[in-house]
């Protein structure tokens, strides 16, 4: 074994000169070794370079994404800076809106109520330059209180929206003219304490007397719906309107008003309508008469006003509500006429 070799021959082509080479065990050994381990190292660094090269485009593309990344901050930024000058022009068309119907304006502590902070940062959020995580984290406490500010907001014009469909309706269901023509009647008794023209003794009196003559038209003063039409002893022939303030908008959303009136006309000599039906301002409702416990023709006119929050309700002054008749009040009651019993 100690003398056994390796014999390699090696003949050319072209009939050239043959070589002969003998190789012991031990070099052959060591040859082997060299070539794996010089294969072994063109391998690792061959590996390496396309490891490089695989880097570099890795790299490339996290400098492409960091400048988008960094240009869609400052987009958010400039969207975020629009926002707060839109919420400053809403805020201050909100106090102006809330201004004309009365209400009290929305403080800023109620403005910036609200729950929660930042939001829970993410992995990559945690692992980014501080830079940029501050930037985002300005940007996330921007949104958030923006996002507060926009649902009371919009609370806020919801209610102011509810406000103005009732206004918008309640001139249609508020009171206002005169239940009778100023040229064909005068007012011969007005609300409050009186001496009762059967007794002689002092009664309170619920309404305003109208004189004039059986016949003259009576109307609606307000929209509404006919609550009732009866017949009394003391009142005569009587049409009872309700002013009830409730609107219906196009979502199904029902507007109601916090207070109503309700208009009361006696002594009729007969009505127009029938309970359950809807009248509009200035609609004729029935003809003035002499029913009921009355010394002459005349029309005993009433409002009562109904509050909702509070559940009262109680007659008012008829005067305080009538716009179209100038100096028809002015007149007194010495003008004689028709006067009822008290009511």
């Amino acid at each position: 074994m100690h003398g056994k070799r390796f014999t390699f021959i090696v003949i050319p082509p072209n009939d050239g000169l043959v070589r002969e080479y003998r190789l012991t065990p031990k070099i052959l050994a060591v040859g082997g070794v060299l070539a794996f381990a010089f294969i072994c190292a063109f391998c690792y660094y061959l590996a390496g370079f396309y490891s490089l090269a695989h880097h570099q485009e890795d790299l490339a593309q996290l400098r492409a994404e960091n400048g988008e990344l960094m240009r869609s901050i400052e987009h958010t930024r400039e969207a975020v800076t629009q926002l707060e000058k839109t919420m400053v022009v809403l805020r201050e068309d909100d106090e102006k809106l809330r201004n004309y119907h009365q209400m009290e304006p929305l403080s800023d502590d109620e403005r910036l109520a609200g729950t929660g902070g930042p939001a829970e940062p993410s992995r990559l959020h945690s692992v980014l330059p501080g830079r940029k995580r501050a930037a985002i984290e300005d940007l996330n406490s921007n949104i958030l209180r923006l996002q507060r500010e926009a649902k009371i907001q919009e609370e806020s014009f919801s209610l102011l929206e509810t406000k103005f469909r009732e206004s918008e309706e309640g001139w249609k269901h508020f009171p206002t003219i005169s239940p009778v023509s100023t040229d064909h009647s005068w007012v011969s008794s007005r609300f409050g304490y009186r001496s009762d023209p059967f007794t002689g003794r002092s009664a309170f009196h619920s309404g305003v007397d109208f004189a004039g003559r059986r016949g003259t038209p009576i109307y609606a003063t307000a929209d509404g719906t006919v609550d009732d039409v009866y017949r009394d002893t003391g009142m005569g022939n009587v049409v009872v309107i309700e002013h009830d303030i409730t609107v219906t908008d196009e979502s199904g959303k029902i507007y109601k008003k916090e207070g109503m009136y309700q208009t009361e006309y006696g002594h009729l000599e007969r009505s127009l309508v029938s309970p359950g039906q809807r009248v509009s301002r200035g609609q004729q409702i029935a003809t003035m008469g002499n029913t009921g416990r009355s010394t002459g023709p005349h029309l005993h006119y009433a409002v009562l006003y109904k509050d909702r929050r509070l559940g009262r309700k109680g007659y008012v002054d008829p005067e305080n509500f009538i716009l179209d008749m100038p100096g028809a009040l002015e007149k007194t009651a010495g003008m004689g006429g028709a006067a009822d019993s008290p009511e």
